[in-house]
């Protein structure tokens, strides 16, 4: 599998986590909005990794550190498995986003 495919599937399954966890907290619009807000970037570095672009590239790696960040700071308040999960996929796309390989892959025009 390409490393393009990974950090693709990567932003795709994020997306979607949010907009899940969106509709779970309907109820409360301020939350289900800023669910959706996350979702929303999310699919835009997708969209910026499937077309190459280079400053949504770098956006998408700044993304990928938060998220990072934030599943550690969840660990630390509930060991879940969603936490985990969201970190442990959170650090391997960080390092498949910052690596040699992946801009080789994607060869900015």
């Amino acid at each position: 599998m390409r490393i393009k495919s990974i950090v693709s599937l990567f932003f795709f399954l994020m997306g979607a986590y949010f907009v899940g966890m969106a509709l779970l907290s309907v109820e409360e619009k301020s939350v289900a909005i800023g669910f959706m807000a996350i979702a929303l970037v999310h699919f835009l570095v997708l969209f910026g990794v499937l077309g190459s672009v280079e400053i949504v590239i770098q956006v998408g790696t700044y993304i990928t550190l938060l998220d990072l960040i934030f599943g550690i700071i969840w660990i630390l308040v509930s060991f879940e498995p969603a936490s985990v999960s969201l970190t442990f996929l959170a650090a391997i796309v960080l390092v498949l986003i910052t690596s040699e390989e992946f801009k080789n892959e994607i060869e900015f025009g």
